[in-house]
C-alpha cells in the first residue's frame, strides 16, 4: 500500500467498535496558527467548531478509536487481504 508521511490508517473492525465510533464522521484540524477546529456530521446535523471543550472532547473519542483500532501494520494487512477477496 503507498505511504504517506502525512497519514496514518486504521481499522476499526466491527467486533472492535465503540460507541463512539458509530457517532457518524469526525475530522480534527490544526491551523498553521495551531487553532484546532472539530468537524462531525450527523444525519441532520453538521457542526464546525473552534470550542476548546468540543474539540477536547472529539480528540478524547479519537484517542479511544485509536486505541482499540487495529494498529497501521494490521491495518495495512488487513485492507490487503480484504481487497484480495473481492
Amino acid at each position: 500500500m503507498g505511504k504517506q508521511s502525512n497519514v496514518t490508517i486504521q481499522v476499526l473492525t466491527y467486533d472492535q467498535a465503540i460507541s463512539v465510533a458509530l457517532n457518524g464522521p469526525l475530522v480534527l484540524l490544526e491551523t498553521r496558527d495551531h487553532e484546532r477546529l472539530a468537524f462531525s456530521e450527523g444525519q441532520s446535523v453538521s457542526q464546525l467548531t473552534s470550542e476548546p471543550e468540543v474539540v477536547s472532547s472529539y480528540s478524547e473519542g479519537l484517542s479511544m478509536i485509536r486505541a482499540v483500532a487495529l494498529s497501521p501494520a494490521e491495518s495495512a494487512r488487513f485492507i490487503e487481504r480484504m481487497a484480495e477477496e473481492l
